[in-house]
């Protein structure tokens, strides 16, 4: 007999606008170590939970801080599915509040936890150059300003993943919204270079052909190309094997909610890390502050 100790199964909360916490709710279901599921309009109504989804709508402006801090005062283990937070004043003041709870913070930042990002992550490790390409087929068909800003700086995320290292110099333009509903998307190039030579460049474009989105990146002896819309990586091998025949992987990822959610619970039951955490985020936070620098 084991002398292990059993694994608790958790009791979750959801708070949220009621379509989207009916929606992960039923995703919840297929998740291993979850066996109670409590929906409710006020974390405080919430009763004795594990943890707790903080949920919001993709196009919502604001970021509800009270909502986190409160889980964080009541010891609450968090993912967070909602707009990120993008003054880095309220991301240090979230790094403090999960850092004195003692709590697991995660972010759905999908990009991280996409199986083809993750073995792009595991198998170039640093890249010598990253590109990231972005269009759109027009304004019309771009996200609102302050939504373009998030994705770029969910793109920066990225490349300071890829590199591990701390951001070394920048130049070129990133537009940091004001007043929401006032500003148009503008074309937008931005190049990165990271303490251990990682240089990074970032083309975003909303008067494109196509919405299209790709990631390139170079190693010592790979180089590949991420298209995200289809989930499908090519890889070349760069250390003398024959260079001109590319290998063509598609990776599934037809469940992102579930699959979000597996890695929420298996770091809270289990205290491994979240692929993106409140130390990731904070760590953004000081990439953000050069940008507003500027």
């Amino acid at each position: 007999m084991s002398n292990r100790p059993e694994k608790k199964r958790m009791k979750v909360g959801i708070i949220g606008p009621e379509p989207m916490a009916l929606t992960w709710e039923q995703h919840l279901r297929f998740i291993t170590g979850v066996h109670e599921v409590v929906m409710a309009n006020d974390i405080m109504l919430l009763g004795d939970v594990d943890s707790c989804l903080i949920l919001n709508d993709a196009s919502s402006a604001e970021t509800d801080s009270d909502h986190l801090l409160t889980a964080l005062r009541r010891g609450l283990h968090v993912l967070w599915v909602a707009p990120l937070p993008t003054d880095p004043d309220e991301i240090r003041r979230w790094h403090e509040a999960a850092q004195e709870a003692s709590a697991t913070v995660m972010f759905s930042m999908w990009s991280h936890y996409s199986p083809a990002t993750q073995w792009l992550f595991n198998h170039i490790t640093p890249p010598g150059k990253i590109h990231i390409h972005r269009e759109w087929a027009g304004p019309q068909h771009t996200p609102d300003v302050k939504t373009l800003y998030r994705i770029i700086l969910e793109e920066v995320s990225l490349c300071l993943e890829w590199s591990r290292s701390r951001l070394a110099h920048f130049e070129g333009d990133i537009h940091i919204p004001s007043l929401p509903g006032t500003e148009s998307p503008a074309m937008q190039q931005l190049h990165l270079r990271f303490g251990n030579g990682t240089a990074s460049s970032l083309f975003v474009n909303p008067f494109g052909l196509e919405n299209r989105h790709s990631r390139f990146l170079t190693g010592k002896k790979m180089a590949a190309v991420c298209q995200i819309n289809e989930h499908l990586i090519k890889k070349w091998m760069l250390d003398g094997a024959a260079q001109d025949t590319p290998e063509v992987m598609r990776f599934d990822y037809r469940e992102p909610a579930r699959h979000l959610l597996s890695h929420f619970i298996r770091s809270v039951r289990t205290g491994c890390k979240p692929v993106f955490g409140i130390n990731e985020l904070h760590q953004l936070a000081e990439i953000i502050d050069h940008f507003r620098e500027r």
